[in-house]
């Protein structure tokens, strides 16, 4: 039986269920507010009319015959000409056809269907196919037993497309390696230890010495030493090989200026004490008489061969060094850390 309740904020008329308990909690549809059902409309009667509330006498309403018509009576709808002419329709039957497509009509064979004819092998696909080797459509290799792609073309046999295989077949490349090579760590730390043991033995050097040309030129290579050290950092972190190369050219010219170009300077303006002699071979021969007491010293002896033999040492040193630097395993280890990856 049905009952109504009306909303507390939208005053909208619901339709309340059976046997509804009183306190029971409703949402109304048309607002969403939510009331509670109270005791009263839990037990309020049906809204509905009852039966006996129903009229005694019908309501039905019987029309007279005649108002209805005869439909033998009504005029059939005519169209002028022929219904084919109307709809458009081809009248022979070789328009017919030739509407349709101009193609004959295929007669089929009825005795076919009475003919016991072998079954057609199908075809295995999918993982039926798998389950046995097999020949690629595409190269004719083989296609082992699981797979369905051909490991010579790359072609799946279930889609018949192409697979790239470079990237699944290929095996991964070797890990870089992450430490500091042979090739590079040796160099570098010779490098750095020469320049630092050279940059302590200057200073020592400079201090020692009175003040003049070769004080100035020890701290000069005191300073050329402490870049070279600079350098070999910078080589072994792998961040660059032109600061190491341009810290042994630097060395390379105090070597020239130290080491051989000053013993020639210090053979051709030396003192007289050192340029001048006592002969002593006019006491010895009898003959010598005339012979001066005095001779000067050829420039050969007055050069400082140790010296100079020291310094066209490490110009070829150099040269070698130098060489290496710009070796190809050198150039290619410096251009795969410059790389972003």
């Amino acid at each position: 039986m049905p009952r109504t309740i009306r909303c507390e904020q939208c005053q909208a008329m619901l339709n309340l269920p059976d046997q509804v308990p009183a306190g029971k909690k409703l949402k109304c549809p048309k607002c969403a507010h939510r009331f509670t059902v109270t005791e009263k409309d839990a037990n309020s009667a049906s809204t509905r009319p009852g039966e006996l509330d129903a009229a005694n006498a019908s309501t039905y309403y019987e029309i007279p015959k005649a108002a209805i018509p005869n439909l033998d009576d009504l005029p059939s709808p005519r169209a002028e000409g022929d219904l084919r002419e109307a709809f458009d329709l081809p009248l022979l039957a070789s328009d017919a056809e030739k509407s349709v497509g101009g193609a004959p009509a295929v007669v089929s064979d009825a005795g076919a269907l009475f003919r016991d004819e072998p079954r057609r092998k199908r075809k295995p696909t999918g993982a039926e196919a798998r389950m046995h080797a097999r020949r690629c459509s595409r190269c004719g290799g083989v296609v082992p037993q699981g797979m369905s792609i051909c490991q010579s073309c790359g072609t799946d046999q279930d889609s018949g497309m192409m697979v790239g295989l470079d990237d699944d077949l290929t095996p991964p490349p070797p890990p870089r390696p992450t430490g500091i090579p042979l090739h590079i760590a040796i160099p570098g730390m010779f490098c750095g230890l020469a320049g630092g043991v050279l940059a302590i033995l200057s200073l020592v050097q400079s201090a020692r010495v009175e003040d003049g040309v070769y004080r100035y030129g020890w701290l000069m290579l005191g300073v050329v030493a402490g870049y070279g050290v600079y350098g070999a950092v910078q080589f072994l972190r792998g961040k660059s090989v032109k600061v190491l190369i341009l810290a042994l050219t630097l060395g390379a010219i105090v070597n020239v200026i130290a080491l051989i170009g000053l013993p020639i300077f210090e053979a051709n303006f030396a003192d007289s004490a050192d340029v001048v002699v006592r002969n002593t071979s006019a006491a010895e021969d009898p003959d010598a008489g005339e012979l001066s007491d005095y001779e000067y010293k050829p420039l050969v002896d007055r050069l400082d061969q140790q010296r100079i033999q020291l310094g066209v040492a490490f110009l070829v040193g150099y040269a070698l060094f130098a060489a290496y630097l710009n070796s190809p395993p050198v150039k290619k280890y410096f251009i795969r850390r410059s790389l972003p990856f």
